[in-house]
């Protein structure tokens, strides 16, 4: 009886040869099919890594450029005051050593004196590029936001030799193709102050022995400086001239306008001739009378201007005043028998 040998069956040969497929072999077939799976894991991978990069480390990096880069003030004016706003004219410079020139979005700017979190004013500063050197320039009326503070910042920027404003705000920011940021600001602005006004001083004064319309019997030049890099316009100032407390006259500044730098100034003055005679005759006979000079009034267009009231008068002046040169100017000194040869030392 033969013996019949079993046929090896055709599938199974080709499951055996098919179990023999090197790896690049399975992944080009697995490839095609499963592709979609790969997109899928290379967008999370993108995603994981650019998404921390975009929503974390840029707003991050455009904050901290914001905070190293500076504003520098090289002039502005205070023009056309009113007790409630004025005119700013406010030129300066953007200073960054930053590669990240991004465009800046206009905002609204609250200034602080250092200190202070209560703005005096608010300023609406213009978009502009933050690349290094690029000026910047506004010109707008202001409005006060807070009397007291403005009246505290009109005093620190007469008395100071140098003094802080701070500019405080938030404001969208754009690098490129990168979505908008918002950065905050806190800007600090160092300005040179008035510093007193010292060097203050009367370059000049002469009596007048004619009626006056104004009812003036003197007038003069008055030498006021300027170290700040700020134009002040204050409009009329009105002072009042003490010796030992004693009201000797009263004089006028029209249309004052302090620009940096030295201001001579002219001035109408009403003085009190008897009260003069007296402490002439008396205490100074010498002639040379210190006279302090204490403000009583400023206004612009017929308003009172509290701020500069109240800053000016805290800074009182005083200067020294040769009464007997001026009497001898105007013809005066021989009618009372003095002249600047025969007075006493000082």
């Amino acid at each position: 009886m033969a013996i019949e040998v079993p046929k090896e069956s055709p599938t199974h040969v080709e499951e055996g040869v098919g179990s023999n497929k090197t790896f690049g072999q399975k992944f080009k077939r697995h490839c095609p099919r499963f592709w979609w799976i790969h997109l899928l894991i290379l967008i999370l991978i993108v995603l994981v890594v650019t998404l921390p990069v975009v929503f974390v480390a840029y707003p991050h990096i455009a904050q901290s450029e914001i905070n190293k880069s500076r504003l520098v003030v090289t002039s502005q004016s205070l023009l056309n005051p009113a007790p409630d706003a004025f005119d700013l004219q406010l030129n300066s410079v953007f200073l960054s050593n930053s590669s990240l020139h991004a465009q800046l979005d206009a905002f609204k700017a609250d200034l602080c004196l250092e200190g202070s979190d209560v703005p005096f004013a608010q300023l609406s500063i213009p978009a502009l590029k933050a690349a290094n050197g690029t000026e910047e320039n506004v010109s707008q009326r202001v409005q006060i936001q807070n009397k007291q503070q403005f009246y505290d910042y009109a005093k620190t920027s007469l008395l100071s030799d140098e003094y802080v404003v701070y500019i405080k705000g938030k404001g969208g920011l754009k690098y490129g193709k990168l979505q908008k940021t918002t950065v905050n600001y806190n800007e600090k602005i160092v300005l040179k102050g008035m510093n007193g006004l010292k060097g203050f001083n009367v370059t000049d004064f002469e009596l007048l022995t004619t009626a006056q319309p104004d009812g003036s019997n003197a007038n003069g030049t008055v030498f006021m400086p300027n170290p700040s890099m700020t134009t002040y316009e204050m409009g009329n100032l009105t002072m009042d001239m003490y010796t030992d407390g004693v009201l000797i006259g009263n004089s006028t500044l029209h249309n004052v306008v302090l620009k940096p730098g030295n201001n001579t100034l002219p001035f109408r003055a009403l003085t009190n001739q008897t009260a003069v005679v007296t402490l002439l005759f008396n205490k100074y006979k010498c002639g040379v009378f210190p006279v302090d000079i204490v403000t009583k009034r400023t206004s612009y267009n017929g308003q009172d201007l509290p701020y500069y009231d109240q800053a000016l008068q805290s800074n009182n002046l005083t200067i020294n005043l040769n009464v007997i040169e001026v009497l001898e100017k105007a013809g005066l000194a021989g009618y009372l028998g003095i002249n600047t040869t025969n007075t006493l030392p000082c």
